[in-house]
């Protein structure tokens, strides 16, 4: 999203709710396309025009980014190479068509796989690439030091550093 893209978005939330605290000042735009610039500015206008029109109260940039993200997993559909990530995850399909664990094993961890891939894709969506390079350069010499402590680090205990220090 482009700074003059932000401008004109900020101007039209501005114009929308006139009696919002928003502002149109130069600090507003540039926290608001810090936290946007990742995003591509049509689509981010259209989730904003969307939500004027169905919102009482100005939005605001998680509720921009919800949406943006809510509209990326729209077009992805729910099916496709996700599932087959999934499947893989179990086993692949051999396991689960005929391995010895009962279907209602496999189909639990499917689905718990499925549900946690489609969150980590809502939030990188969700989450602005600054935000997730900053938490990178913060929290990996953490979790490397820990590591050649001898202290176990898994991923699956802290989901916001989840994938951040490959």
């Amino acid at each position: 999203m482009k700074k003059s893209d932000t401008v004109v978005l900020i101007q039209t939330l501005v114009a929308l709710y006139p009696a919002s605290r928003l502002r149109a000042d130069e600090v507003t735009v540039d926290l608001w396309h810090e936290m946007l610039r990742d995003l591509p500015g049509e689509v981010v206008s259209a989730a904003v025009k969307r939500m004027c029109a169905v919102l009482k109260f100005p939005p605001s940039v998680a509720d921009v980014r919800e949406a943006v993200a809510k509209v990326v997993q729209d077009a992805r559909g729910e099916l496709g190479e996700d599932i087959w990530r999934a499947v893989q995850q179990v086993g692949g399909w051999r396991e689960i068509c005929a391995g010895d664990s009962p279907a209602g094993v496999i189909s639990a961890q499917f689905e718990r796989r499925y549900a946690a891939m489609i969150e980590q894709q809502r939030e990188r969506v969700q989450i602005p690439e600054s935000v997730r390079e900053d938490m990178a350069r913060l929290v990996c010499p953490l979790v490397d030091k820990l590591r050649l402590e001898g202290t176990e680090v898994r991923a699956s205990d802290e989901p916001e550093t989840q994938g951040l220090c490959r």
